[in-house]
């Protein structure tokens, strides 16, 4: 049984655009590392006094916007090859069926896992507490029922946000067949123009309104992406392009800026010479096609952790290594537990029609 090819994800098509899982991991270990803050923070208030560890919180609305994007970009591919090159239509109903059996297992098991566990082994909740929570996760409302985090756990948020998008995708992904100049247009000027819009409502809770540019953003790139895919040569100017994106992206808050880089990492990766090789790097990749698994497991489980160690206790009485001691420990628990999830739950679903298996050894092991 080889490991390393039961963590690597399994698509419809066969095809796989390795630099994206490689994109895909620094998203998820930025929101990773963001939500260790988090967590530190709310232990140890001095720490984050002394050595201000909040400001880094920011690498996790980071990670979740380029979530995003590559969301859109990914969904988008098979619109834009059929509106614009003709290649195979795209089945509605086979959409809609890929995006229920491919994400809602996973989804809903570890939201039922959660729930019994606040339930009825940690009591932090009571059944009649919780369950409208639960229900309202189930049916991903909870942003718009509670206007809050949802309670059961709370990184679950942004995936309502995405089956938004995906039920609306296949509408917004008609202006495809309008020609290059027109929709090329009109997706730059809701891009960046969208914030600047008086007439979008405040809602007072996290919608698809609030994050429409950063989707529509990954829908650009990809269709830069397939109109350029053989026209540009490999060149060294590419590699300086990326690598100062995949820097800026994590230290420049500004929003017209972000854009830009997101632009540059989605559409010039595949141009560079030595930047393609960092993302499609194994573990790079590996890493980034398991982000799906970590990102549902892995703020659970930093806390989790926690219950583990003696109450106050500061390894050697040195708070950079008890830090570091303890973002290894939890780092090491997420990426096993993450693993092991995905090979027994998600990657088995990734297969097509994974439910009229017979030979479980295929659908788990091959």
């Amino acid at each position: 049984m080889n490991l390393l090819k039961l963590l690597q994800r399994v698509t419809y098509t066969g095809n796989k655009i390795l630099y994206i899982d490689g994109l895909r991991f620094f998203a998820v270990v930025s929101v990773f590392i963001a939500h260790f803050f988090d967590y530190y923070s709310d232990n140890y208030p001095a720490f984050d006094e002394k050595f201000n560890i909040s400001k880094y919180k920011y690498t996790s609305g980071v990670g979740v916007l380029l979530f995003f994007a590559i969301s859109g970009f990914i969904i988008s591919l098979p619109f834009i090859k059929q509106y614009v090159y003709n290649e195979k239509k795209v089945s509605i109903k086979n959409y809609f069926i890929r995006r229920l059996t491919r994400l809602e297992p996973p989804y809903i098991l570890l939201l039922i896992l959660f729930f019994l566990l606040q339930v009825f082994v940690f009591h932090s909740k009571s059944f009649s507490e919780l369950f409208p929570h639960f229900l309202a996760s189930l049916f991903y409302s909870h942003n718009l029922i509670y206007h809050e985090m949802p309670v059961i756990n709370p990184v679950l948020w942004t995936l309502e946000i995405e089956v938004q998008f995906y039920i609306i995708a296949p509408l917004i992904l008609l202006i495809f067949k309008t020609n290059k100049l027109i929709r090329r247009t009109i997706l730059l000027l809701v891009i960046f123009g969208w914030s600047s819009f008086n007439f979008i409502p405040n809602l007072g809770f996290k919608n698809l309104l609030d994050y429409l540019p950063y989707f529509l953003l990954g829908i650009f790139c990809a269709d830069i992406y397939l109109d350029n895919k053989i026209e540009i040569k490999k060149h060294i100017i590419f590699d300086i392009i990326c690598f100062a994106a995949i820097i800026i992206i994590f230290i420049n808050p500004n929003q017209n800026i972000f854009f830009l880089t997101i632009i540059a990492l989605l559409t010039l990766s595949n141009k560079s010479k030595y930047f393609i090789k960092l993302l499609e790097r194994k573990l790079l990749y590996i890493i980034g096609g398991l982000c799906y698994s970590i990102y549902m497991l892995h703020q659970k489980l930093i806390y989790l952790l926690n219950a583990f160690y003696p109450p106050n206790k500061i390894f050697f009485n040195n708070y950079y290594l008890d830090f570091g001691i303890k973002f290894i420990i939890t780092a090491i628990v997420v990426l096993v537990s993450s693993s092991i999830f995905f090979i027994l739950v998600e990657r088995p679903t990734m297969k097509k029609n994974w439910w009229k298996y017979k030979d479980y050894k295929k659908l788990f092991f091959e």
